[in-house]
């Protein structure tokens, strides 16, 4: 696969105070404003800019919103500029491993006034073969909170003892890291606007190895 582009390279730092330890017990952690507000400017504009190039088909809006949109921009400079460098640090990225393709995700108001709650783990990419998830990272380009849909958790499935899911609602810029095997699902949007995000997974060099 291609090699995540460089221009992060002079990523600010984030602290990580209490996250290693909630990331181990609950099976995520948020990172607070690890993103600088111009670089998620620049991937909304970039997001953007297409839907204004572009437009999106609505025929095609249920499975682009379980899947990713506008593929071709997945090894986009301005997305990968989103990834933090807490976020590989945290999750413990070696220099075997390998990220695979961003996810970029939108999700429109929706019409509809219930949803089911099922939590799911990511499946990986066919080219990953054995190997497996070391760890999932998600980052808010824009407000998500209850009424926006936003990512609930079961905290503790990941060691197969899950609690009731709780929502993680999360800014700009605010970062969610996930255990591969923590169990989450997206909410309806009941809000004015599209929820967009970005989210990046980190695959393992072992085979086997999901330990976040």
């Amino acid at each position: 696969m291609t090699g995540v582009p460089t221009v992060g390279a002079t990523r600010p730092p984030t602290r990580l105070k209490g996250a290693p330890e909630a990331l181990e017990e609950q099976g995520y952690a948020v990172l607070p404003r690890a993103v600088p507000p111009e670089r998620v400017a620049g991937a909304l504009r970039l997001l953007n800019l297409e839907i204004a190039r572009s437009g999106i088909d609505p025929s095609q809006v249920p499975h682009l919103q379980q899947s990713t949109f506008f593929p071709h921009l997945r090894w986009n400079g301005e997305v990968w500029d989103l990834l933090p460098v807490a976020a590989e640090s945290l999750i413990r990225q070696s220099p075997e491993d390998e990220w695979g393709e961003a996810q970029l995700l939108l999700r429109f108001p929706d019409e509809a006034t219930s949803w089911p709650l099922s939590p799911h783990v990511d499946e990986l990419p066919p080219w990953a073969a054995e190997r497996s998830y070391r760890g999932v990272v998600g980052v808010a380009l824009t407000p998500a909170g209850p009424e926006d849909g936003c990512l609930r958790v079961w905290p503790g499935s990941h060691r197969g003892q899950p609690a009731d899911p709780v929502p993680v609602p999360l800014g700009p810029g605010d970062v969610v890291v996930m255990h591969p095997l923590l169990g989450h699902s997206g909410g309806l949007n009941r809000g004015a606007s599209i929820r967009m995000s970005v989210y990046f997974r980190l695959i393992s060099c072992a085979e086997g190895a999901r330990d976040a």
